[in-house]
């Protein structure tokens, strides 16, 4: 019993208070609940990142099919860079999954690390095939043609008096700036081997040095194998594949190439020999330029404007890092004075060999670290030289391509051509001391200038004459002479320095850009650009009211005044092509609108009034009378009066012969067959209200009349010359058309036994002959002679047609110029200027309108069959 109690009883003697309270059993509920709702999260979100992950999955799977179907029937370079793109786009997003990526390829479920090492695997053999070998196999070529001619190994000839390249060189085409490595060039040589020996060691790679000489090395056998590819799309693709590859350089599965060691030993010797023979000076400024070519950063176009503009700015020439101002101040210049100074002992990893120089052997050290100094200036100015050639501003694509480009150059702020020039200015002004005093003026007025300016009210005269101010300038700094480096690039220092209150020629030319954009975006805003565009182009070829001429203007008044041919050969280039390809651009849109014009004020009048009748359309039974002929040509028709008002501005008129007026060698097209037709079409119309010509040619033919049975006589008249023929024995009559006398047209009357008077044929007008040739029944008989018979009821006449002489018999008529072949069968052309959009009439015609009865004979003979 005791048992009982103690062991039962009284152990569960709160069983029911606990079974009773109302707080446990919620929080057991609640508890319930709550890992209900997080199993169900964590099963929610393990599907969410499963469905995430398996489409991440898809798309990768999608990507490598996509880049199968590329290749797949093709080995072109195009298909080939076009599939290593998608490949990195896709490496790329995963390698930024590495850092953030988002919720739904989370939950420990992510597989973007095994699909970035298979696709990495997958790129880097693409990348194998399509740079490294064809790179290696380049090297390859150019080390063991190197080694075959050792003896000619010679190292860089250097002139330190010429600081920089003559005037022919600066005006070189930058087409041949990119120059083929030579295997006699000490230095080119050495560099192949450098590449070829960090291509198969990671260890000693510089991705400064391996991105200038890889697209030295590269682009020979790009441009072989571009095939179809455009060019602009094969240089973004490569050098994305190029910069990517290198980034890649920490990555253990980066692509590296089998070298061949009998090959790099035998260049080594090669090389070390004609090292060892270069003198102590040339040796120590080369190792002092290779190590700081591996130190600093080199110089590009692309890095310079950054991203965004690369697609505005371009370069073809790279600059060595050793070759820049922050080379140049943290370690060219002491290693300079440290070489003069005490000797040196360097090693070369590429040569594996140790040197001891000691220059002070050779003189005092001044002199040899002014040598040294020398050389380098020289060498910089040389490079900056060819680096400004080679900076060419791309071609604006089309209308809306120019409104988005000169956003960004006509930006003052952001304006990657004031970045260009600014950039220039600083890496070269530290050789100018004109520039550095001036600066140093700036500077060393500080806060006691600008208090006694604003506090003390005093005027900057004042503060000039201040002698405390100007002693602590030293006079001798300012007769220190320019350096070769800065005496290249004073014309760039003029542009970018400033000089009253941050003003500038160079902010004057990006105020210009601007007042540039404003007007391009005000004809954008339009919606049709054509009327804009052509006030704007009628604007700059009077040179005023247009911003491109005030641009120009004061690019050649203002911004190159007092530089040298060499310095502006350099430098116009980069400030004029912006407005070139500005003015390029507006004269498609003018063109439209010309032809818009045109079209209302001339074409389609033409087309509804004149196309479908004689002589415009040959076949067509409606002759244009002499009024409406009128209305269109000669000196007061409506194509005279176009080309006076609507083309005037745009259009050069020398007499009777149109050229286009042109701004920077550019201007509207004419069509051929405007220039051809034109003095024609406003030549001074005849009394038949046909375009006089300066000799008309003129038809001399003979008729014979025959007897006519049931008639008394008829009468044949044309062009005023009458034939009247009686039944008796005929003759041969001459004849003329067009005649000088009488009236044009061509008429054939009977009189019957019965007395009356029939008339078989009237037609008047300059094409009457013509129309009574086409109305005769036709027959050829011998010795070219045609017999033409008119019919009428019961009455019927006949002659005897034969031609003496035409226009076509003494060669004057299908080859006559367009101008004196009239208007038969003449069209005008639908487009006047620019691409035409339908071909104009034929310049050859079958007989001119000044001498109709030029086609009597081809008329005859087509219903004979046979030519006259």
């Amino acid at each position: 019993m005791l048992d009982l109690f103690r062991k039962v009883i009284f152990a569960d003697k709160h069983l029911v208070a606990n079974y009773a309270s109302r707080a446990k059993v919620r929080f057991k509920y609640a508890l319930f609940f709550a890992a209900t709702v997080t199993l169900g999260a964590c099963l929610g979100g393990w599907s969410w990142s499963y469905l995430g992950n398996r489409q991440l999955v898809a798309n990768v799977e999608a990507d490598m099919h996509k880049v199968l179907r590329l290749q797949e029937q093709r080995l072109d370079l195009q298909s080939r860079l076009e599939a290593l793109d998608i490949l990195q786009d896709r490496i790329e997003q995963l390698e930024a999954y590495r850092e953030q990526r988002p919720w739904s390829l989370r939950m420990g479920l992510y597989q973007g690390e095994l699909l970035e090492r298979k696709l990495r695997e997958e790129y880097f053999a693409g990348a194998r095939h399509v740079m490294l070998a064809p790179v290696a196999g380049a090297l390859e070529a150019l080390l063991t043609e190197m080694n075959a001619s050792a003896e000619q190994l010679q190292p860089t000839a250097r002139t330190p008096q010429t600081p920089a390249a003559p005037p022919a060189a600066a005006s070189a085409p930058r087409a041949f700036q990119y120059q083929a490595a030579s295997p006699t060039n000490v230095e080119d040589a050495y560099n192949a081997l450098k590449t070829y020996l960090m291509l198969a060691d990671k260890t000693h790679a510089e991705s400064s040095h391996l991105n200038d000489q890889m697209t030295r090395f590269w682009r020979g056998w790009l441009e072989t194998n571009r095939g179809a590819m455009p060019r602009e799309q094969m240089i973004r693709s490569a050098e994305r594949l190029l910069t990517f590859y290198l980034s890649q350089v920490g990555d253990p599965s980066w692509p590296r190439i089998e070298q061949k060691l009998a090959l790099v030993d035998q260049a080594r010797e090669n090389l070390r020999r004609v090292v060892r023979g270069m003198p102590a000076r040339e040796r120590v400024y080369a190792d002092i330029k290779a190590r700081a070519s591996t130190r600093f950063p080199g110089m590009t176009v692309a890095r310079i404007v950054g991203e965004q503009d690369q697609a505005l700015l371009a370069g073809s020439y790279a600059i060595s890092g050793a070759y820049t101002r922050q080379a140049w101040e943290k370690f060219v210049e002491g290693a300079f004075r440290d070489a003069a100074n005490r000797e040196l002992q360097s090693a070369d990893w590429v040569l594996k060999s140790a040197s001891t120089d000691d220059l002070t052997l050779e003189g005092s050290p001044e002199q040899i670290e002014k040598n040294l100094v020398a050389m380098y200036k020289a060498d910089y100015a040389r490079e900056w030289q060819k680096f400004v050639q080679g900076v060419a501003v791309a071609d604006l694509k089309g209308f809306e391509g120019a409104v988005q480009a000169m956003n960004r150059l006509g930006d003052p702020q952001a304006s990657p051509i004031a970045r260009l020039l600014t950039t220039i200015y600083e890496e070269t002004s530290w050789d100018n001391p004109a520039l550095q005093n001036a600066q140093l003026r700036q500077a060393e007025r500080g806060i006691i200038a600008w208090f006694k300016e604003t506090v003390l009210r005093r005027a900057p005269s004042q503060l000039t004459s201040n002698p405390g101010l100007n002693a602590q300038i030293d006079p001798a700094r300012l007769d220190k002479p320019m350096g070769p480096v800065g005496r290249e690039f004073a014309g760039v220092a003029k542009l970018v320095a400033a000089k009253d209150k941050d003003a500038s020629l160079m902010r004057a030319y990006l105020e210009a850009l601007s007042k540039l954009r404003s007007r391009l975006n005000q004809l954008k805003n339009q919606g049709d650009p054509g009327p804009g565009a052509r006030q704007f182009m009628q604007q700059t070829l009077e040179g005023s009211g247009s911003e491109l001429a005030d641009a120009l203007k004061l690019v050649d008044e203002q911004m190159l005044t007092g530089m040298s041919d060499a310095q502006k050969q350099a430098i116009r280039p980069i400030l004029v092509r912006p407005l070139m390809q500005t003015f390029a651009v507006i004269v498609a849109p003018a063109e439209l609108e010309v032809n818009k014009t045109w079209s209302a004020q001339v074409y389609e009048p033409f087309q509804k009034s004149l196309a479908q009748k004689y002589p415009f359309s040959p076949a067509a039974r409606i002759e244009a009378s002499n009024l409406e002929i009128g209305q269109f040509f000669g000196p007061d028709g409506l194509v005279a009066k176009f080309v006076t008002t609507a083309m005037g501005p745009l259009v050069v008129r020398r007499g009777d012969v149109l050229a286009p007026r042109t701004w920077a060698d550019m201007g509207i097209s004419l069509s051929p067959q405007v220039v051809a037709r034109f003095p024609g079409w406003i030549a001074p119309l005849g009394a038949g209200g046909v375009a006089a010509t300066s000799a008309a040619a003129q038809t001399v033919f003979q008729i014979q009349p025959s007897p006519a049975p049931g008639t008394l006589e008829y009468t044949v008249d044309i062009d005023g010359q009458q034939l009247r023929y009686r039944n008796t024995p005929a003759q041969w009559t001459n004849m003329v058309h067009p005649s000088p006398q009488g009236a044009p047209g061509a008429r054939i009357s009977a009189v019957t036994f019965d007395g009356r008077t029939v008339e078989l044929f009237n037609e008047p007008g300059q094409f009457g002959l013509k129309r009574m040739i086409d109305a005769a029944s036709k027959k050829r008989k011998d010795g070219g002679v045609f017999e033409l018979r008119w019919t009428r009821g019961d009455v019927s006449v006949a002659l005897d047609l034969k031609i003496t002489s035409s226009a076509e018999m003494t060669g004057t008529g299908t080859n006559a110029a367009p101008q004196e072949q009239g208007f038969r069968g003449m069209q005008l052309p639908e487009t006047i200027v620019g691409t035409p959009g339908a071909p104009a009439a034929p310049t050859s015609v079958p007989a001119p309108a000044t001498a109709p009865a030029i086609a009597a004979a081809p008329a005859v003979a087509a219903a004979s069959g046979v030519a006259p």
